[in-house]
């Protein structure tokens, strides 16, 4: 008598063999053609993969500054991007030099006076979550 195995029972073969261990034992063969093993498999819960649209608990903020050294006046191009949040952001800049604050995402700012400063953006997304990034710009004469 022939038979055929469709995948599925190939399938289940292996997950027998597999629990089993993959021995053998040698039985008359009128037991083995009327005895069914009993399998019995038991699945552990797996974790839940984290959602792909998960929140966040911060902003990450990155800027540059282009150039970020130079003799006055020193012009600088700022440039942030965002990463984990909800557009639209509000930004808020302070250049360190007690110049007047920007709101601009990307800002220029021109330094007026030799000296060592820090400028630092503050970015809040719609959803209220927060994040901030410095800069170091070195303003200095020439001195040749």
């Amino acid at each position: 008598m022939r038979s055929t195995l469709s995948l599925c029972g190939i399938t289940s073969l292996i997950a027998m063999l597999s629990v089993l261990g993959c021995s053998r034992e040698e039985s008359a063969p009128a037991a083995r053609a009327t005895a069914t093993p009993a399998v019995r498999v038991s699945v552990a819960p797996q974790a839940a993969a984290p959602a792909a649209n998960e929140a966040a608990d911060e902003l990450y903020v990155d800027l540059e500054a282009e150039p970020d050294e130079g003799a006055p006046p020193l012009t600088v191009k700022f440039t942030t991007s965002i990463e984990d949040g909800t557009p639209p952001y509000t930004y808020s800049w302070d250049f360190g030099d007690a110049s007047a604050a920007s709101t601009d995402a990307n800002p220029s700012h021109v330094y007026q006076k030799a000296g060592e400063f820090t400028a630092t953006v503050n970015v809040k997304d719609s959803k209220g979550l927060a994040g901030s990034e410095e800069y170091d710009v070195l303003v200095e004469t020439d001195t040749d």
